[in-house]
């Protein structure tokens, strides 16, 4: 072989050992590297929400980046993935793929977004749910005391949520409540809230002892103000209502009293002279007449007609007053 056949220029030379140097190490189209640290809204975590990728453009970017790569964490919390399933879960998509490297840290943490609810929002959710439907003065409701969780975690999405009565609806005392919450349209959470409620309200209570048939005077009674998680609608709140009315027991000092304990007075009584009257749109007749049992305003009683000396029914109108049909 002559020597002299085998010499190259200098620039033939140098591109021939860059030719070597480049076909000794090959290319590597794409690069994904995983990040230590990600952050994700839904729940899974797929490849593009923990690694980066170059070039972006290159085309199998799209279809490696919707890899599921494994569940979400709950919203809120956080998961830690080892870095062998990591190598394992992707490199079983990339498998075969010589021009494509990977680069996986030891460990990673991949936390959830959440929609937090705050308890004291959770607590305006059940008084408001409660003032909607109570029958009484709102400014007379009070809520003594109301648990609910610390931070309900909901995922992403629009919210809106929904209330289950549990027991009773009167809402006074102890009242509970479900409350389940979704997120663009899907339950997602079931959340028990229960409180103490009680009413704030002035009773009238005897202000010393009443025997049966006392008609009640302005010292008889007195008006207290209590807050009581139980509502007898029965207990008089004015005055007004007790004043000038008949007990028919006995009621003890610091009694509350109901519409049960006292009537109207008669308003005419056994033996009390009485005009009866009777009338029409065109005629108006009266006599004297005499009662023959107590009334009070609207009873039917017995009436004698003092000049026939006959007994007639007749309504009671008021104070010296009965009416009879025409």
């Amino acid at each position: 072989m002559n020597f002299f056949a085998l010499r190259f220029s200098i620039p033939t030379v140098v591109m021939l050992l860059a030719f070597s140097t480049v076909s000794l190490s090959p290319v590597h189209a794409l690069e994904i590297k995983v990040r230590d640290q990600a952050t994700v809204q839904g729940s899974t975590i797929y490849l593009k929400d923990i690694a980066s990728f170059h070039p972006e453009t290159d085309p199998r970017v799209g279809v490696l980046a919707r890899l599921d790569v494994a569940s979400a964490p709950s919203p809120g919390k956080g998961v830690s993935l080892n870095g062998d399933f990591l190598k394992y879960k992707i490199g079983s998509a990339i498998s075969g793929k010589e021009d494509i490297t990977l680069e996986v840290p030891g460990s990673m943490v991949v936390k959830r977004t959440a929609h937090l609810i705050s308890a004291a929002e959770i607590q305006r959710i059940f008084r408001d749910h409660v003032m909607s439907r109570v029958p009484w003065d709102p400014d007379k409701i009070v809520f003594e005391k109301i648990e609910v969780p610390e931070t309900v975690a909901l995922p992403e999405g629009k919210v809106h949520w929904e209330i289950a009565e549990r027991g009773s609806d009167r809402y006074l005392g102890h009242v509970a409540m479900t409350i389940n919450f979704f997120v663009d349209g899907k339950q997602v959470r079931n959340v028990p809230v229960s409180g103490k409620i009680t009413l704030r309200q002035a009773v009238v209570k005897a202000s010393r002892k009443i025997n049966p048939g006392q008609v009640l005077s302005k010292e008889d009674v007195t008006l207290v103000a209590e807050q009581n998680g139980q509502l007898n609608k029965d207990v008089l709140t004015s005055l007004d209502e007790a004043v000038g009315k008949k007990s028919v027991r006995s009621i003890q000092p610091g009694q509350p009293i109901t519409s049960q304990m006292i009537e109207d007075p008669p308003v005419v009584k056994k033996g009390n002279r009485v005009v009866i009257q009777a009338q029409s749109d065109v005629i108006k007749v009266t006599a004297q007449g005499k009662v023959m049992e107590d009334g009070r305003v609207g009873e039917e009683v017995r009436v004698m007609n003092m000049g026939s000396g006959k007994e007639v029914f007749a309504i009671v109108k008021g104070p010296g007053l009965v009416e009879v049909a025409f």
